[in-house]
């Protein structure tokens, strides 16, 4: 899409609407399940319209399952939910596990193969690659390079093991450009094997993190949310501590919701790191030289760490070097916290190679012109290969470039062959959740397109034509032996193996050696990480994510360059001047983005744009980061400068400004203020009786981590269309759920704030009382309603909302769909059209589908037997959801406390959703009290 200042163009909306509006496949397609999947429930002997179907399947992020649970109507899957049988997810998912489902109707996926960029087939692909395999076969293997991407799957392992044993002389790499694999390095360094650390966040009392956004977006952030979320709840309930120090030169995730914060240079981390380590008795050397803000966030971080041996955590982001992923270590044994607070499982094999070592190793054998077969399955070295590594030209020298992918996308472009890859969800495949257990992919749909999955694209490599299913099958037939058929169908069953996940270790440390300290290098610094919103672009063809606000900024459709206040005002920069950010010869354009608490001579960047997908809604929007990096500083950079363009451009955010000003929208209560006691004002209304179930919500800010969940799992439940960059910009978006990010100014750091808005089915709502229509009604288990059909759009209704979470179709998103798009959303929920106000509705299909049941059963709804989407996808639980009149329900534990609040409680519109306020880092520090 366009992102310059332009008019709204309807074929552009149109085509970022193709996947979003039109859940469904192409025409021509069967869009039939697979009859060898197994439902997560009991199977139907039929299939019936209208009926849903669960299957319990994964998708995979950076390699590592994320287990979901899939769900179907006539063949077709329409809404993903974390697996609750899984432990790592305990039900709950993320934004891009929510956004998978989006890529697998995609209208830009590949769709069939490709040579030199004409159409082909896999007759053809197949004849190529038998041929080139028996010209292997005589060189054992000598020429052939593949790449892999990022993978944790068993089967894969095992046919790449098959691929060495036949061609020993090929290169096999694995690369995935968001993974650094510093942490694997200090691990394999101290315990002399390749570990990941097994935090347990739930266990922790005191967490002290170094510039590790642990809550932030990534595979891991549903098991950590679930975790810390847990941390949060036992500490209300007078079980404890939970306290969060982080220190950090970015602002993120997590260090909006710590205790406290040090906003702190990235040079600096290291001798602060020392000088904690030296407190708590490690022979380091350490440095006094800390400013005075440094040296006290250290002696509260210290002092909570000495109070709280082996319930205490130390935590290094794997984006540090590794010499402080070796101190976290060491300072957690001192502590007594290996083994308690954090244990180790080992590294999936096909995540224990060095990134970095397999860049070098690529380029040189190219160069070297050893390379005459280069396979890239999964993967897309051409946009992922950092910038002075020139690699697009290495490409050129390889006589037989092959490329498995979704999309047409940069290495496609370069290569001989392209041939498309299946999605995951219709796929068979498996893969290592984050936990260490083992999860089974299982197809929820037949492929939409003439596509392959990743096992049968390197079958075919290999001359061979083993079906798919099977190819994932003889890998655990050769495990579980007679016991296959009863074993797989429990794991398909369920989604996970059972009995897979393994037990965190406590390894002895083997070498207690640090590495030197980096030199100092130039300011100011530019940190590299991967996109919360699109990651390192695997997620920037899907359009939910696109539009899904960054946590912090509420940014959407590009990526800027991220500077300091400090740094603005030396240079005279401002939110949206265009500037240049240059490296030696190298550099970059893009917006600049002023972010408080961010150190004052840090520069922070964002993968995942830049793209050149061909016909994709990403091409042109923002930058690519990579042409700055090398392989030995692709995260960290030193000795750039900026330079302003004289351009302006318009940066499209859903939150200009994050000043509660005199407000207390978002608030926390502190040993000095508290919730004042709820008092009934006076009113017009005439008191209702409540009747029973009457519903509403209590959203708990102490536990909300602002990962948006909530966000994108509300648009693919309600059918909510994605409007476009430049609609967006006019603060058009048409999300029913938004998460409002503040900043709360005090002596120190600023203090970040999060709160979930969605719509507060206010009793006394002004809504129902502008509308001249009466579209905007009541119904009588308290929903504020919107009859659609009735509606006329004169908007007074979003006039007259304080809370302003209603959104109004200014065009008609679902007329004239492409031909080659068909409609297949929520079937549950109404598509609206031009000129309708919608909004927030609790997820009242879901309230009646409970209704219908409990009607034929002859009972009454029951507890926690309605579930919002928002509620079902958080992963800390700080949505509670139920029946407010029965006083026994957990939203109505939950309202009963003394942080209970409503937003605007001056308004006097008496909502049923109501917060509770965040506890604050002086209470939090007293043990238990709440």
């Amino acid at each position: 899409m366009p992102i310059g200042e332009t008019s709204v163009d309807r074929r552009t909306l149109l085509k970022l609407m193709g996947a979003s509006l039109a859940m469904a496949g192409l025409v021509g397609c069967k869009g039939e399940e697979d009859e060898a999947a197994l439902p997560y429930v009991v199977q139907p002997e039929n299939v019936v319209p209208g009926i849903a179907k669960w299957y319990a399947t994964s998708v995979t992020l950076c390699g590592y399952a994320q287990p979901v649970i899939g769900k179907t109507f006539t063949g077709r899957p329409v809404k993903l939910e974390g697996n609750p049988d899984h432990p790592a997810s305990a039900g709950k998912s993320d934004s891009f596990t929510q956004a998978a489902l989006l890529n697998l109707y995609d209208p830009n996926r590949s769709r069939s193969p490709l040579q030199q960029g004409k159409l082909s087939t896999w007759d053809a692909f197949e004849g190529a690659m038998v041929d080139n395999a028996a010209r292997l076969d005589g060189q054992k293997g000598r020429g052939l390079c593949l790449v892999i991407g990022a993978s944790t799957s068993i089967t894969l392992g095992r046919q790449l093991d098959a691929v060495k044993a036949r061609w020993p002389q090929a290169l096999i790499l694995g690369i995935d450009p968001a993974r650094p694999g510093a942490s694997s390095k200090a691990a394999q360094a101290l315990f002399g094997r390749s570990l990941v650390p097994q935090p347990r966040y739930d266990a922790a009392e005191v967490i002290v993190s170094f510039d590790d956004d642990f809550l932030g977006a990534g595979p891991f952030q549903t098991r950590n949310g679930v975790l810390f979320g847990r941390s949060r709840q036992r500490r209300q309930s007078g079980q404890g501590r939970s306290l969060l120090f982080v220190a950090e030169p970015v602002p993120s995730a997590t260090g909006a919701i710590s205790d406290r914060r040090l906003g702190v240079a990235p040079q600096a981390l290291d001798p602060l790191m020392c000088a904690l380590a030296a407190g708590v008795g490690l022979e380091v050397n350490a440095t006094d030289d800390l400013s005075p803000a440094a040296q006290d966030w250290l002696t509260s971080a210290r002092a909570a760490l000495l109070s709280a041996r082996g319930r205490s955590l130390v935590t290094v982001g794997d984006y540090r070097p590794e010499r402080l992923q070796r101190l976290a270590i060491l300072i957690n044994e001192q502590l007594g916290n290996i083994g308690s607070t954090i244990g180790y499982i080992d590294q999936p094999p096909l995540l224990t190679g060095d990134p970095e070592q397999a860049w070098r190793l690529m380029a040189q054998r190219i160069e070297a012109g050893e390379v005459t077969t280069l396979v890239c399955l999964g993967s897309n070295p051409v946009y992922a290969a950092p910038g002075r590594l020139a690699f697009a030209d290495l490409v050129r020298k390889v006589p037989l470039v092959v490329h498995a992918g979704l999309h047409v996308d940069e290495t496609a472009q370069a290569a001989n062959w392209h041939v498309p890859l299946q999605h995951d969800l219709e796929s068979w495949s498996d893969a290592v959740a984050v936990d260490g257990s083992i999860c089974i992919l299982q197809p929820l749909v037949r492929p939409f397109f003439d596509v392959r999955s990743q096992h049968a694209v390197l079958d075919r490599l290999m001359g061979g034509q083993i079906a798919e299913r099977t190819l994932v099958e003889d890998t655990w037939r050769v495990r579980w032996g007679d016991e296959f058929n009863s074993r797989w169908r429990e794991a398909l069953l369920k989604g996970i193996v059972p009995g897979s996940k393994p037990s965190p270790i406590s390894p002895p440390i083997q070498d207690r050696s640090l590495p030197l300290p980096p030199p100092q290098g130039p300011q100011p610094t530019v940190l590299v990480r991967p996109d919360p919103s699109v990651w390192d672009g695997s997620f920037s063809e899907n359009a939910w994510m696109q539009e899904t606000p960054r946590p912090l900024s509420k940014i959407v459709w590009d990526n800027v360059i991220q500077i300091s206040p400090e740094l603005a005002h030396r240079e005279a920069i401002l939110d949206g001047d265009e500037v240049t950010l240059s490296v030696g010869e190298a550099a970059i354009t893009g917006a600049a983005w002023i972010a408080k608490g961010q150190d004052p001579d840090t520069i922070s960047l964002t993968m995942g744009y830049g793209r050149t997908v061909l016909g994709g809604i990403s091409s042109g929007a923002g930058y690519n980061v990579g042409p700055i990096l090398t392989v030995d500083a692709a995260w960290e950079v030193r000795g750039a400068k900026l330079a302003k363009t004289g351009v302006r451009r318009k940066i499209a955010t859903t939150q200009p400004d994050h000043d509660m000003g005199e407000h207390d929208f978002s608030r926390v209560i502190t040993a000095k203020k508290q919730v004042e006691p709820k008092s009934d004002q006076p009113s017009f209304y005439p008191e209702k009786p409540m009747p029973d179930p009457s519903w509403g919500m209590a959203i708990d800010l102490d536990l909300c981590i602002g990962c948006n969940a909530c966000i994108t799992a509300c648009q693919a439940e309600n059918n909510i269309p994605v409007v476009g960059r430049d609609l967006v910009a006019e603060g058009r978006e048409m999300h029913w759920m938004r998460v409002d990010h503040y900043f709360a100014e005090g002596g120190g750091e600023p203090s970040s704030r999060f709160q979930p808005v969605p719509c507060m089915h206010c009793e006394q709502a002004p809504c129902e009382m502008g509308c001249p229509v009466n579209a905007a009604v009541h119904s009588t288990d308290g929903l504020n309603l919107q009859v659609y059909n009735r509606c006329i759009g004169t908007r007074t209704c979003s006039s007259f909302c304080p809370y302003k979470v209603r959104r109004f179709n200014w065009f008609d998103f679902t007329a004239d769909d492409p031909q080659s798009v068909q409609a297949m959303r929520n079937p549950d929920v109404t598509v609206r059209s031009r000129g309708v106000m919608e909004k927030c509705t609790y997820c009242v299909q879901r309230i009646a589908q409970a209704r219908i049941t409990a009607d034929k059963e002859g009972r009454q709804i029951g507890e926690g037997e309605v579930v919002t989407a928002c509620q079902q996808a958080c992963p800390s639980e700080a949505i509670v959801f139920g029946n407010i009149a029965d006083p026994n329900s957990a939203v109505s534990r939950k309202k009963a406390q003394s942080r209970d609040y409503a937003l605007l409680e001056e308004a006097n519109t008496r909502p049923r959703t109501t917060y509770l306020a965040r506890i604050g880092p002086d209470l939090a520090e007293e043990d238990g009290r709440t």
